[in-house]
């Protein structure tokens, strides 16, 4: 790329980065121009100035694979084995070769990074609210789709986060009308006419498609991704458009599933294709001068073929009675068998019940006690329901039965309140905090209703088009974002963990006790400890109930315990 137009570049960048983003909050400002200048095109003169990106975003391209198949040669041709990367970026571009995202390699985790220049924020491909189990998956795309049809939500989950936190990504730097992006985990607009259009190219026009599609099997995936290559190439002809995105997947999918070089390089060579396209369309625009290409990955996989990739069934493993009997939360359904009922796409959440559960068994729907995102290359993100909830459920239970002595159930009390006031210390102080924040997220609501009702509800055209609309419907999604989250944290969480800690030994009545009204549902409840993971309660005791020559309960043979380390 020529020295003027790559300073041109740099420096409007930058200039994004300074105003946007504090500080203290910087990733580093090598690392992000990194980020955004992995690979640039050479087409502009030394006089031309960068006014227009078009970044091709690939998820899971691993750098060192494009290199090797750039510099093989095809025996028919004599040419590389990737053409247009070749001729572009290698003959006539620049590459950074040590960029990679330092974190966590999941697709969530990893184009936050990318998309902002920021330090991780989104740790997972999906990350549960231990109190609520408010879910917040970050790659649930149906759900989004839907609410967009209905008016609710405005941009993807992980977005929305972001901007509570106030960290924009890149596309953040134009306007609505200046800007034309994919769909991706970051994404601003679900672009419904992009939908549309995409059915209407492959149905509408060419009903005979149609029936050999439904013969031979439909890929819808397809169906959008073209439709969203032929809109890029259509506003490259607009001269208001300054910032232009594409991500495709199918590489990574490729590579998830194949490790043979065959599979690889096929996938490698539709994606060269898709760089010539764009490549190509662009030389034929007004603008060529003055249009940098950029490609860029979020991490790489494995592609090694001597390397041989095995996960590990943890959701498997903790629902056994050896891992502890867990009814497991995930995002999606595991493969441990062929299902013949469908997955309902708009479901947040997925349970997987076990009937080795001594003390929960059929109740997997109100109390589940591990939360499981097993997404990742190397990883898997857990939450195991706090310890004391563990044993204080256990010993309510026990208390209400009808068929104990009278020297157990005066045991078993005795243990209740000396496990309830061990907890009540830490436990405490937290619901005094989440309090003070709810009585915060009140009084953000009513901001929020206001700035509401002094919006307009109408647009014309000119507004949609710069996104007028979509910013007062973000205010309204907001609010029932923050009005969600108030309802789930007073009344599922809150009440109930209130209640249990006002319980005291004048007034305790186990038989009287509902346990839903003292042990909340779908909660995890207040983080564990390392001593509690290498003491956690499971289950009662192979023996039973067993009590000590003194009459106290003997916790540590009435008690199964697991060291989860």
């Amino acid at each position: 790329m020529a020295k003027a137009g790559f300073e041109n570049l740099l420096k409007e960048v930058s200039t994004f980065y300074r105003l946007h983003f504090p500080r203290r909050k910087r990733l580093g400002y090598g690392k992000f121009i990194a980020v955004i200048l992995f690979a640039l095109s050479s087409s502009l003169t030394a006089s031309a100035q960068t006014r227009r990106v078009v970044a091709i975003k690939v998820d899971g391209l691993p750098y060192e694979l494009v290199e090797r198949f750039a510099h093989e040669r095809d025996p028919l041709t004599g040419k590389s084995l990737l053409p247009w990367f070749d001729h572009i970026f290698f003959q006539n571009g620049t590459r950074i070769t040590i960029f990679y995202v330092r974190g966590t390699r999941l697709p969530a985790p990893s184009w936050s990074v990318i998309d902002t220049g920021q330090h991780l924020q989104i740790k997972g491909n999906v990350e549960f609210d231990r109190a609520t189990l408010y879910s917040y998956d970050y790659l649930a795309a149906m759900p989004f789709y839907a609410k967009q049809a209905l008016g609710r939500d405005v941009d993807m989950p992980g977005t929305e986060v972001l901007d509570t936190l106030g960290i924009h990504p890149l596309m953040d730097a134009y306007d609505d009308d200046e800007r034309l992006t994919s769909f991706q985990l970051y994404q601003r607009g679900a672009r419904l006419r992009t939908l549309q259009r995409a059915g209407e190219e492959r149905f509408v026009k060419d009903p005979r498609r149609l029936v050999t599609d439904l013969l031979l099997g439909l890929d819808m995936n397809d169906i959008v991704y073209n439709e969203l290559e032929r809109e890029l190439v259509e506003k490259l002809s607009d001269p208001r458009v300054r910032y232009l995105d594409l991500l495709t997947g199918k590489l990574d999918h490729a590579v998830h599933h194949n490790n043979d070089r065959d599979s690889h390089l096929f996938a490698l060579k539709q994606l060269d294709g898709l760089v010539g396209r764009v490549w190509t369309a662009i030389q034929k625009s007004a603008f060529a001068g003055e249009t940098a290409l950029v490609i860029v990955s979020d991490h790489g996989f494995n592609t090694d073929e001597r390397v041989f990739s095995q996960g590990f069934n943890l959701v498997r493993v903790l629902g056994s009675a050896g891992g502890g009997g867990h009814h497991v939360v995930t995002k999606r359904r595991l493969l441990l068998d062929y299902s013949i009922k469908g997955v309902y796409p708009f479901t947040p959440l997925v349970t997987t019940t076990t009937q080795q559960s001594y003390y929960l068994k059929g109740q997997s729907t109100d109390y589940p006690t591990a939360l499981l995102d097993f997404d990742g290359n190397e990883r898997a993100g857990l939450h195991l329901r706090n310890n004391h909830l563990n044993v204080l459920h256990l010993m309510l239970q026990q208390l209400q039965r009808k068929d104990l002595s009278p020297q157990l159930n005066q045991a078993w009390k005795d243990a209740f309140f000396v496990t309830l006031d061990r907890a009540r210390r830490r436990w405490q102080g937290d619901l005094d905090q989440l309090t003070d924040e709810l009585g915060a997220l009140h009084k953000d609501i009513r901001t929020q209703r206001e700035l509401w009702a002094s919006q307009p509800k109408k647009f014309t055209e000119a507004e949609k088009e710069t996104g007028k609309d979509d910013q007062v419907r973000r205010v309204y999604a907001r609010i029932l974002q923050l009005e969600e989250f108030e309802r789930r944290y007073q009344n599922d969480y809150l009440a109930p963990m209130k209640t249990l800690l006002s319980i005291s030994p004048k007034n305790f009545d186990p038989t009287g006790i509902r346990i839903e009204a003292v042990i909340p549902k779908n909660a995890m409840g207040p983080r564990n400890t390392i001593h509690d993971l290498q003491n956690y309660a499971v289950r009662l005791g192979h023996a039973g109930l067993v009590l000590k020559t003194d009459g106290s309960l003997g916790r540590d043979r009435s008690l199964l315990r697991l060291d989860y380390f």
